[in-house]
């Protein structure tokens, strides 16, 4: 059996929503996945400290997170690019002057940091903790990671985001994160020296449609967005229903 290069998104992909609880023939798929020698990756716009806890879980050692933007391989953290720092400086100048409530992720730790206490009334309550630190200045950060807005969809088109990528996960907060996962994949893949027919990647977002179209076997699952499965190779169940068992049974991978 040829080894294949598999990639797959975490939520809606491998776990259902947002839960990070992956079913059971989910999990009995990556065990022979493995068994039979492919290699099982991540790809994901998690921040890679958050990604690394739910690798270590489902036994993944290789992750490209950050959207694209920083890839581990082998267990060890190889790349890692920060955001626009100037982009980003002048995007929280913006939100400071209409008063609008932000956070930001400095390090790859899981933790948001704002000057705004009203942030607080905001934050989802299943994302990092938030410190709140009045004398903090963003203007001297040299790097950053996120950037988190309090807005609705219905207020954001008041805001001037400046081109930063966005994605939203929830109705409160708007998230500013790279959107480029087939970066991240195209960089590993020139690292091992993989060539693009032994590559699939699996999604369901918005987020994912970036990694289709890129030369590589693209599954979206049943309970994928419709952008997505128009660009899809092939149309799997839902995550919920052995979506990733019954794709790899599919293609003979397992």
């Amino acid at each position: 059996m040829r080894k294949k290069y598999l990639f797959f998104d975490i939520d809606g992909t491998l776990a259902t929503g947002l839960t990070t609880v992956m079913p059971e023939s989910g999990a009995r798929c990556l065990e022979r996945l493995r068994a039979n020698g492919h290699f099982t990756a991540i790809a994901t716009g998690r921040l890679q400290a958050s990604a690394a806890v739910v690798a270590q879980r489902y036994g993944f050692t290789h992750i490209v997170a950050d959207g694209g933007y920083s890839l581990t391989l082998d267990g060890e953290v190889i790349e890692m690019q920060s955001l626009p720092v100037t982009d980003c400086v002048a995007l929280l100048d913006r939100l400071e002057r209409q008063r609008v409530p932000w956070a930001v992720t400095l390090e790859n730790e899981r933790v948001c940091l704002t000057a705004d206490e009203r942030y607080l009334a905001v934050a989802p309550s299943n994302y990092f903790p938030v410190t709140v630190d009045p004398a903090f200045d963003y203007r001297g950060m040299d790097k950053l990671y996120k950037v988190y807005i309090a807005c609705t969809p219905e207020n954001q088109g008041e805001i001037d985001l400046g081109g930063l990528p966005t994605v939203r996960y929830n109705q409160d907060v708007l998230f500013i994160e790279p959107v480029c996962k087939q970066r991240g994949i195209r960089r590993m893949l020139d690292v091992l020296g993989v060539p693009d027919e032994d590559v699939a990647v699996f999604g369901d977002g918005t987020n994912d449609v970036c990694m289709f179209g890129q030369g590589w076997l693209s599954v979206a699952m049943g309970n994928a967005c419709a952008a997505l499965k128009e660009k899809a190779d092939y149309i799997t169940t839902s995550v919920d229903q052995d979506g990733l068992w019954n794709a790899c049974r599919h293609f003979g991978w397992i």
